[in-house]
């Protein structure tokens, strides 16, 4: 969820499919010494009320090799069930990585190709706009007709200039922004109407492939997928996605089933958490509008096994692969305490360009949910990781938390064994 603005062209993958050969990946496991470990970090992190409850799960292409799950599911009951391996988690942008995947298939499919302007498919999107004036509250006052044509690569990689805050809202704010159009009676018309307000067209920070702008892209490649499928993207997903990985927790609908499981969101005052209470105006029981860079819901579990499933496809042991191969490029530097260079922006999610001693490897692929929760997978070593709270970042990210899972993601490497 946060920007940095260094655009360096490369050609990452996703997972690196299409540039590498399959890799055939021994087996790992992990030590029971640091399996206790990190229970133990888990639970003292959630005993000290450092954060709310906990879930984290590592695996390797042939399953589970540690879940574990802390606290309880309502923070300061001790009436609460115990959080389980089922909880649900509102995922927010680890949704980018899903609709990525939609993406790609449709241009496997040769449905889509990269270079597919934007507009033949949402003619809501002909015309942008990129700003050149920000008034002193930090909204656009001026712009100046977009030259370059806004292409479906560009929607992937975050290039195409469509920035979260450019409507002047904080990240900090993020997702109550009036472009987030969450509502029962709302549609993807009112989103775009929104987002565009009294500007001639859809706002943009900068060019189209100048440059690199976290925010809308895969929200507007999700209107792309349900254009082309004619399918909903809560449809699609199911379909070609969960479906075919028996995963059943995923939705942008909080059915009832899914909100009796749903670990609800807490927000720090000072030192103390807090419960917070007005959860439905940020997380709607019911909306028209599936945002692909925000909006599912899925147990953490769930998403386990989605990783699981991309390093079964690297290793060649994927059955039925959801995905032959994946292709873009794009750009990141320094974030979540990662040293400066160390990393890029690959398509859909952010890759590691060097190796970090006593953690990930180079190429590991990662992100986040902007609600506090967390995945890599490394191809070099065959693993993947999930780790989650909810809790609302008061300003992008939670340091506190993102100290606490560098803190879990050495302790994994420490107990990794061949």
């Amino acid at each position: 969820m946060i920007r940095y603005p260094v655009f360096v062209r490369s050609s990452l993958n996703l997972l690196s499919l299409s540039s590498s050969p399959q890799t055939a990946y021994p087996m790992v496991s992990l030590s029971e010494k640091q399996q206790d470990a990190i229970r133990g970090i888990m639970s003292r992190a959630v005993e000290s009320k450092t954060v709310p409850a906990l879930f984290c799960g590592v695996t390797d292409q042939n399953g589970e090799l540690f879940v574990h799950q802390a606290g309880r599911r309502v923070l300061g009951d001790p009436s609460s069930d115990l959080l389980d391996e089922n909880a649900v988690f509102w995922i927010c942008s680890q949704t980018k990585l899903i609709t990525t995947i939609a993406a790609l298939q449709l241009i496997e499919q040769g449905k889509l190709q990269l270079s597919t302007p934007v507009s033949d498919i949402l003619p809501e999107v002909a015309n942008p706009v990129v700003v050149t004036v920000v008034g002193e509250d930090r909204k656009p006052t001026t712009t100046t007709p977009a030259t370059t044509p806004l292409t479906l690569g560009h929607l992937l990689n975050h290039t195409s200039g469509m920035e979260y805050n450019l409507d002047g809202q904080t990240l900090g704010t993020f997702p109550n922004s009036t472009a987030h159009a969450y509502g029962e009676d709302e549609d993807s018309s009112t989103f775009f109407r929104l987002n565009q307000g009294s500007f001639p067209g859809q706002l943009l920070k900068f060019e189209p492939g100048t440059d690199f702008a976290y925010g809308l892209s895969t929200d507007f490649l999700g209107f792309v997928i349900e254009r082309v499928s004619g399918k909903s993207l809560d449809q699609y997903f199911k379909e070609h996605i969960f479906s075919p990985l028996g995963i059943t927790s995923a939705s942008f609908h909080l059915t009832p089933d899914l909100k009796e499981r749903l670990l609800p969101l807490s927000f720090r005052v000072g030192e103390n958490l807090e419960k917070f209470n007005d959860q439905v105006k940020i997380i709607p029981e019911k909306t028209n509008v599936n945002f692909g860079g925000v909006g599912l819901f899925s147990s953490q579990k769930d998403y386990l096994a989605l990783l699981r499933h991309l390093l079964q496809i690297k290793g060649g042991k994927a059955e039925n692969p959801i995905l032959k191969a994946a292709s873009g490029a794009a750009s990141l530097a320094k974030m979540f305490g990662l040293p400066e260079g160390s990393v890029q922006f690959g398509t859909g999610l952010m890759v590691t360009t060097v190796d970090f001693p006593g953690r990930r490897k180079k190429g590991t692929a990662s992100w986040a949910g902007w609600a506090c929760t967390s995945y890599f997978m490394d191809p070099d070593i065959g693993i993947a990781a999930v780790f989650g709270t909810q809790l609302l970042p008061s300003l992008g990210f939670d340091p506190t938390y993102e100290a606490l899972w560098l803190e879990v993601e050495g302790a994994i490497y420490a107990g990794l064994e061949k």
